[in-house]
């Protein structure tokens, strides 16, 4: 992909780019593309003139479930816009003509493939944060956005997932065995509050009319 900002990127040269062996975008960019839909999708329906009841109470926490996830929304863009694969290929491509060369080499690879798993970590936390925030949507938004709550849910969802197999792909490099654990420990505390907000939205959706 050319070096214009993800944010300036047609969806179909983003398409493009993710089908490309040439290109740095995979899984990881694609989590978080999908997880900034969802949220989208959350978005609007937070939005919508009407919500649930038309109460203050739903507006309100519509209001402050839209601001939560326009920003979630950005920072789930700026995580396309890492350069991680770009350390790592230049880690991998230093010299290690001797004992010390190889060990700067090691040393700059294992920090190289630590920021590349911080960014399928923080994908994570924020489909997590997302879907969080969409069970405030399902629970005031309007009946009739019910199926764009739902899709908004399971994009998240599924972004949360594919950034969670990447990470785990990842850290079978890595060797900081304190990094190792605490990411572990984390990504299980996040995929149970990940799944249980997704439990959690989809019921309110199920909820019959009062």
């Amino acid at each position: 992909m050319n070096p214009r900002s993800i944010s300036e990127t047609s969806i179909g040269d983003f398409l493009t780019a993710v089908a490309s062996a040439e290109e740095a975008h995979g899984a990881v960019s694609t989590a978080a593309v999908a997880g900034g839909l969802g949220c989208s999708l959350l978005l609007m329906v937070a939005t919508l003139p009407r919500a649930r009841s038309d109460s203050i109470d739903d507006r309100t926490r519509l209001v402050e479930a839209a601001a939560a996830l326009s920003s979630l929304q950005e920072q789930l863009i700026e995580t396309i816009e890492t350069e991680t694969a770009v350390k790592i290929f230049a880690a991998r491509h230093l010299p290690q003509a001797s004992v010390t060369q190889r060990s700067e080499r090691q040393t700059a690879i294992q920090f190289a493939l630590r920021a590349a798993a911080d960014v399928p970590l923080e994908v994570m936390r924020l489909c997590t944060r997302g879907l969080q925030e969409a069970k405030t949507v399902a629970k005031h938004g309007p009946r009739a956005a019910f199926t764009d709550i739902e899709l908004g849910v399971a994009l998240l969802h599924t972004a949360f997932n594919g950034a969670r197999s990447n990470l785990e792909a990842k850290l079978s490099s890595l060797t900081n065995a304190v990094y190792i654990k605490s990411v572990v420990e984390e990504m299980a505390q996040l995929t149970e509050e990940a799944t249980l907000a997704a439990s959690d939205a989809g019921a309110s959706l199920r909820v019959p009319p009062a």
